[in-house]
């Protein structure tokens, strides 16, 4: 549990920095946006307890996901509150703290980088070009489903 507590300071941590980023760039007033980021709190810490409770090797995040699409589904009491809450936020703003959090924990494995040195750049355009040219796939058949294109 207490695990859990150390995670949840790093992630009001990056919840306020979530907040600040949105204030400044959509002008949203940071008590308009407490619900929103209640509601993703309460899905991290949700998460959090899972992988802790629950014998998997699952990643956290795939807990979290698991449970944002258990919150949503139609026959939920609390599907509302939670799509409405996180409606309100603009989830560029949220990529700011998480993707600075990344940087310093890639940071602090230079050296593993270090050694596998040309193969992560190799690994890296393989999956950017199959992303890309995946992402084309599906647009390009769906404006032709659409008749669009």
């Amino acid at each position: 549990m207490k695990a859990i507590l150390i995670d949840m300071k790093l992630v009001f941590m990056a919840i306020i920095l979530a907040m600040f980023t949105q204030f400044l760039t959509t002008g949203t007033p940071i008590v308009d946006m407490l619900h929103s980021f209640l509601a993703m709190s309460i899905v991290v810490f949700l998460s959090l307890v899972a992988k802790q409770w629950i014998p998997s090797s699952l990643p956290t995040f795939a807990y979290a996901t698991l449970i944002g699409i258990a919150i949503c589904l139609p026959d939920t009491l609390v599907r509302a509150y939670f799509l409405e809450s996180i409606g309100k936020v603009s989830f560029l703003s949220c990529c700011v703290p998480l993707l600075t959090f990344a940087g310093l924990s890639v940071g602090g494995q230079m050296e593993e980088l270090k050694k596998m040195s040309w193969k992560v750049i190799v690994i890296f355009l393989i999956v950017s070009t199959s992303c890309f040219f995946g992402a084309s796939l599906v647009a390009q058949i769906g404006f032709q489903m659409k008749g669009i294109i």
